[in-house]
């Protein structure tokens, strides 16, 4: 990997996704940068919740504590103020931010919910749905997009948990595996800061004769069957591989102007099985360049 930073600077790839909203799903946002799990016990029953979490601020919510979980809701979590006359709940967060993803309860069967993105009190994607607090596929948000607000009208009641969101300029290392049926054993055990070394592990085995990373400058694409699992990449002619034994870094340069360049590959490893070499596709992981 020690040419590697010099093989793919001719194809470094700036992240050109469409902006997205997450409605209604049963996952969030992968490897954010930053979660709020509103923890438990933090504030009383009904407390206001305002400032008390590092990254956001909240008006119009207050704080409530159970035990156990229920459909996502663990702990802590932001409800009503139930002596509040208005029905609209913002999270303000400290910086902008290109992704954001909740648990969202809308409480009462029938009720209609509007949740916003905004920037700078300027509305930049919204989408409104009726749900219910008994639904599992209860995940919402934004993402590929530039916003510093979420604001949610409500009707009657709502629960609110596990905020997660990257800030504009954040490293990150989401991973991605299609259906799953890939061996998920593509770690990253640094993340792509400026200015540092990123450090990425393949897990291997006694029979692993060799790892490989796929590099595709086109990113993720629609899974594709291949070798017993599925290939992750959108196939270019810019595709590159890069052999090893399991360990790979790159050194990141220090330099704004690399903030938000993005990196894709997919792992693969050679193993020995029954005396004879066999492909094993693995997950695959975007590095994203940033502070």
């Amino acid at each position: 990997m020690r040419s590697l930073l010099a093989s793919l600077s001719f194809a470094l790839v700036i992240a050109t996704a469409p902006a997205q909203a997450i409605v209604a799903s049963t996952t969030g946002i992968p490897d954010p940068a930053r979660v709020v799990d509103f923890g438990a016990n933090v504030l009383t029953n009904f407390a206001p919740a305002t400032n008390q979490f590092p990254g956001v601020t909240i008006t119009n919510a207050s704080y409530f504590t159970i035990g156990g979980s229920s459909l996502g809701i663990t702990g802590g979590f932001l409800t009503q103020i139930l002596t509040s006359t208005s029905s609209t709940v913002s999270l303000q967060f400290a910086a902008p931010v290109t992704d954001a993803s909740f648990v969202y309860h809308q409480v009462g069967t029938g009720s209609p919910s509007t949740i916003r993105a905004l920037l700078a009190g300027v509305v930049v994607d919204s989408f409104s749905g009726t749900w219910s607090q008994y639904q599992p596929n209860n995940v919402f948000g934004f993402t590929n997009l530039v916003f510093d607000e979420i604001q949610i009208d409500y009707v009657i009641d709502f629960n609110l948990d596990n905020l997660a969101f990257n800030p504009v300029g954040a490293a990150r290392c989401p991973a991605f595996n299609g259906s799953g049926v890939n061996l998920a054993g593509f770690l990253c055990t640094a993340l792509p800061v400026l200015g540092t070394t990123w450090q990425g592990t393949v897990v291997t085995t006694p029979n692993t004769l060799l790892t490989l990373l796929a590099y595709a400058p086109l990113g993720i694409g629609t899974p594709i069957p291949v070798f017993g699992g599925e290939l992750l990449l959108q196939p270019s002619a810019g595709d590159v591989l890069f052999p090893g034994t399991g360990s790979y870094s790159l050194p990141i340069p220090n330099a704004s102007v690399w903030t938000g360049v993005q990196f894709t590959f997919q792992a693969v490893r050679v193993d020995s099985i029954g005396g004879v070499p066999t492909i094993v596709p693995m997950n695959a992981r975007t590095l994203v360049l940033g502070t």
